[in-house]
């Protein structure tokens, strides 16, 4: 269970807002990302409650925050008035970056490296990555897709094969959780990530 937490705090490192990059410089741009934040990790230099804000400030830009809170919450966003929906998106973003914090105590100096990237689809690109374990390595798969203007942004992950916005798109209920039902969980209830 403790590699399952590394691994989500590893991908919750790129999940916040949205930026854009071109298909090409996906691969190399991500690729020196993730470098810097494994040294990040490891410099014991850097107090570990500052490590982060760095490691966010790495990754902010190149993630569709809003469109991975939408797929997330699936047919009840129709149902929210706009107060509901910036209030959904600013908790969502609080429970992931919670969920990293948490989970960062657990990093033991594992290394994370960039694979390389496939197109499932034309309009669909995966960035393969691995994360470097003791006795095995672990998939985690960035996927990206582009806006009108050609940019792409990161719209979920994979860890293991397990989709992030599919696990908490199952914790909201499809529809069959209220409003404050799903704000109660991103705000006090431990969701599977947690434990």
């Amino acid at each position: 269970m403790k590699i399952l937490k590394i691994l989500c705090a590893f991908a919750i490192f790129f999940a916040v807002n949205a930026a854009a990059l071109s298909e090409n410089e996906i691969a190399p741009v991500m690729s020196g990302k993730v470098e810097e934040a494994v040294s990040i990790l490891k410099n014991e230099s850097i107090a570990k409650d500052e490590k982060p804000a760095k490691i966010f400030a790495l990754f902010d830009e190149y993630f569709d925050y809003v469109t991975i809170a939408k797929i997330s919450l699936g047919k009840h966003l129709k149902t929210l008035n706009d107060s509901q929906k910036s209030q959904f998106f600013s908790a969502f973003e609080k429970r992931l970056k919670s969920s990293f914090i948490d989970k960062l105590a657990l990093y033991t100096n594992q290394d994370m490296k960039v694979l390389g990237t496939n197109k499932p689809k034309s309009n669909r690109l995966n960035l393969e990555t691995q994360i470097i374990g003791e006795d095995k390595n672990y998939s985690v798969v960035f996927k990206f897709f582009p806006d009108k203007s050609d940019n792409w942004r990161v719209y979920d992950v994979d860890i293991l094969g397990v989709s992030i916005v599919q696990t908490y798109r199952s914790q909201f209920g499809d529809g069959a959780l209220s409003f404050n039902e799903i704000l109660d969980r991103l705000n006090n209830a431990n969701l599977p990530e947690d434990k």
